[in-house]
């Protein structure tokens, strides 16, 4: 090397590697002994991961109408809204009808496994980056007792603890206890890399069954619930005055409740269902039979910033019968909240822009989308 040849100082290189996607970064790991040194060091991964989340993905999940396996990949917001059966910038990951997707943090991908037999059901996790195409093994298995808890009662949460360093997965097991006519939680904790299960506090309200996993936001995990829940009762003799959001703070691992928006004055005929959508924890319901609607909460934790985003007559949706057993599924809300994509009870597409009032209906036979998460991408070791 000469004088007069330019070097780049190594803050330049971090610089410009920080920006750059994780595929480009993977490629350049062979480039030299101090880039892949680079690429591994905590210090450029978090810096590379704030910089990773201005640009927002998805994690997909779909199946087919007869197969048994589920397909999960990942692509922008803006790829999914232009064509949802875009191929994947990442390819697809396999997965068998015992694992399914819970949920997706920093770039990380929680995959939850479930199998039973004579009454004994196990759940176990494991951890995926599809950015770097790395996998974890198996976690210790959760073991419930089928007789207590359903293998469908058990409910998950995937969400970083900032104070720790640390991704935790929880589970809030929810047993039946006939003798005293009540329904008792369980709730345990696995931190990545650990090996085992761990207790804390029991959950202060009963998880509602449909479509509830805990819902990532801000430090916390988020489901909806019932209070003062008793065994054996049914949807039509919950009040509205019992349904909360329960939020188990990740780090503290102690519970807050949240009030419902003050407008949703009576129970709705469906469960409704809760979510994070431009980075706002979402309520979705039916109203009515007729309406189906949508609130964010702007400020997380503020219960008088509900907003309501949305509401969209079934007949404009040209969404038909089973309104009383199913509501919509919302997929996706483009970044600037002017696109909203759902399924409706048959897997079919619908996509509403709310800036016209348009609706458009896609109905596919090949592939049918049954999930989807945000996410980023990471540098990030699943393991």
């Amino acid at each position: 090397m000469t004088d007069s040849e330019p070097v780049l100082l190594n803050e330049v290189i971090v610089e410009i590697l920080s920006w750059l996607p994780v595929k480009t970064l993977v490629q350049f790991s062979s480039v030299c002994k101090y880039w892949k040194s680079l690429l591994s060091d905590p210090h450029f991964i978090k810096l590379h991961l704030q910089r990773s989340s201005k640009h927002a993905n998805l994690v997909l999940t779909l199946t087919t109408p007869t197969a048994t396996n589920r397909y999960v990949t990942s692509c922008s917001i803006g790829s999914f809204l232009q064509n949802p059966y875009i191929a994947s910038e990442y390819g697809h990951l396999l997965l068998n009808c015992k694992y399914k997707v819970l949920g997706s943090c920093n770039g990380l991908v929680c995959l939850i496994g479930s199998t039973h037999e004579d009454q004994i059901g196990q759940h176990w996790v494991r951890f995926w980056n599809p950015a770097i195409r790395l996998k974890s093994r198996k976690s210790p298995f959760l073991q419930v007792d089928l007789h207590a808890n359903e293998l469908g009662s058990t409910k998950f949460g995937f969400g970083y603890d900032k104070s720790s360093d640390t991704y935790k997965v929880v589970a809030v097991l929810c047993n039946r206890n006939a003798m005293e006519d009540s329904e008792r939680t369980q709730v345990k904790v696995y931190n990545m890399g650990d090996q085992c299960w761990r207790d804390i506090q029991t959950f202060p309200a009963f998880p509602t069954i449909f479509r509830n996993g805990g819902r990532s936001m801000n430090g916390t995990l988020n489901w909806l619930a019932i209070r003062n829940y008793a065994a054996g009762c049914d949807w039509d003799t919950v009040t509205i005055n019992q349904l909360v959001i329960v939020s188990l703070d990740i780090g503290k691992e102690a519970y807050k409740q949240l009030s419902l928006p003050v407008d949703l004055d009576e129970i709705p005929h469906v469960a409704p269902t809760i979510g994070v959508f431009q980075d706002c924890l979402c309520l979705f319901h039916d109203y009515k039979r007729t309406n189906f609607v949508v609130w964010q909460m702007k400020e997380f934790g503020v219960e008088s910033s509900w907003t309501r985003f949305v509401s969209i007559s079934y007949q404009h949706l040209q969404v038909r019968g089973r309104i009383k057993f199913f509501s919509l599924v919302p997929l996706c809300i483009s970044e600037n909240g002017d696109v909203l994509m759902m399924l409706n009870h048959s897997f079919d597409l619908i996509i509403y822009h709310r800036r016209d009032n348009r609706v458009e209906c896609a109905k596919y036979h090949r592939k049918v989308w049954i999930d989807t998460k945000d996410h980023v991408q990471s540098l990030i070791v699943p393991y």
